[in-house]
């Protein structure tokens, strides 16, 4: 690279330099706050290159709310955070005397998760499942003591169950989770689920209302790598089937009314010849006395019947159940821009 100095003002800065006029040391720098930064790191921010982990945890934190809310009694509400790939060994420094740490099995073949619930959070939740409706904890309460008593143990392993329903049913249609709360670990290096090496998705939630505070989870990658294609693909609407809403529209859709029509036959006539028809003219239709009648269900045919006689009254015999619609040429009133049809209800 060229220097942007030219060979006279080199020379004149070179004998500045040796004959003291200008030193050689480097400027001083003011002192500054210096952040180390690790190249090999491999976080990152993954939201938004998984939709459908997304709208998993959007899942997940609406479930999840309303049940704990309903559990507390407490207005409670979750959003969930950008999920974040990390190393195991960066999650451990999370394991802090600011959280309460949880192993939960995602079931049968999948391994192992931490949870990871914050003491402010923790002792709130707490104070509101044991009957106290403020559930806040008081200021310069900010940890919580390593060691929780059996009861507090117990509370809190059912309210996270909720939190494990909840994922369970949001992953329902990508993995098979079957989630499960372990136990309560106190020591930080027995949550080591994974070698520090090992790839984690952290996924968090962010609790507001009575209660506020952070729940963490942090799964493995190998976990769901067989699925990474279903994650960073758009998310498929629901198969899902609620089968008491099912039920419920079924018996509303039983007392629904509609129109059923049987045609007799059709016919074509000019406009004129239409102009001229008198009472007593005869019209000739376009259907045989043997052929079976076509039956219209809110205007699309759907069956077909014999026409009969009985009591005194016309009646038609079904030859057939319900099928699908008919093609849209076959439809009553198809053509009728050519012409006019006669029908006989």
């Amino acid at each position: 690279m060229s220097s942007p100095l030219d060979q006279n003002e080199v020379d004149a800065l070179m004998a500045a330099i040796q004959d003291g006029r200008v030193g050689a040391e480097a400027g001083e720098q003011a002192d500054v706050p210096v952040i180390p930064y690790d190249l090999t790191s491999q976080d990152r921010i993954i939201r938004g290159q998984m939709p459908t982990l997304d709208s998993i945890n959007d899942r997940i934190a609406s479930v999840f709310g309303s049940n704990l809310g309903g559990r507390t009694r407490l207005d409670l509400r979750a959003a969930p955070n950008a999920s974040t790939l990390m190393k195991f060994s960066d999650v451990a420094a999370l394991f802090n005397a600011g959280n309460t740490v949880w192993i939960a099995s995602l079931g049968p073949g999948h391994g192992l998760a931490v949870l990871m619930l914050e003491s402010g959070l923790c002792r709130s939740l707490l104070a509101g499942a044991l009957g106290d409706r403020k559930a806040r904890p008081e200021a310069g309460q900010t940890e919580m003591r390593a060691d929780l008593t059996n009861v507090e143990r117990r509370v809190l392993r059912n309210l996270l169950g909720i939190f494990c329903e909840a994922m369970a049913i949001s992953w329902a249609e990508v993995l098979p989770f079957h989630p499960e709360v372990i136990r309560f670990e106190s020591d930080p290096r027995m949550a080591m689920v994974a070698a520090p090496t090992d790839l984690a998705i952290l996924c968090s939630y962010e609790i507001s209302g009575a209660a506020t505070g952070r729940l963490q989870i942090a799964i493995p990658y190998a976990t769901v790598e067989p699925v990474k294609k279903s994650l960073t693909s758009p998310p498929r609407a629901g198969s899902s089937v609620d089968v008491r809403f099912a039920a419920a529209l079924a018996k509303e859709m039983e007392g629904v009314r509609v129109q059923v029509r049987v045609e007799m036959g059709r016919t074509r006539i000019n406009f004129s010849r239409l102009l001229e028809l008198q009472v007593g003219d005869l019209l000739v239709l376009d259907a045989s006395e043997s052929s079976p009648l076509p039956i219209y269900v809110q205007g699309r045919k759907k069956m077909a019947g014999t026409p009969r006689v009985v009591s005194g009254s016309l009646a038609v015999v079904l030859e057939g159940g319900l099928r699908s619609a008919a093609p849209p040429e076959q439809r009553p009133g198809a053509g009728a821009s050519a012409g006019k049809t006669a029908r006989q209800p």
